[in-house]
């Protein structure tokens, strides 16, 4: 596989994470230890 390729992968697959963690996928409702997502409400 050619480097840049690989690059283009883990900027790629960073950038999807980023995306699900700043738009509050990770925080349910339920999260009782979370508490970041509680303080935000």
């Amino acid at each position: 596989m050619p480097v840049w390729l690989e690059v283009l992968l883990n900027l790629s697959g960073y950038a999807g994470f980023v995306a699900l963690a700043t738009s509050g996928a990770g925080c349910s409702q339920d999260s009782a230890e979370d508490e970041t997502c509680r303080s935000k409400r």
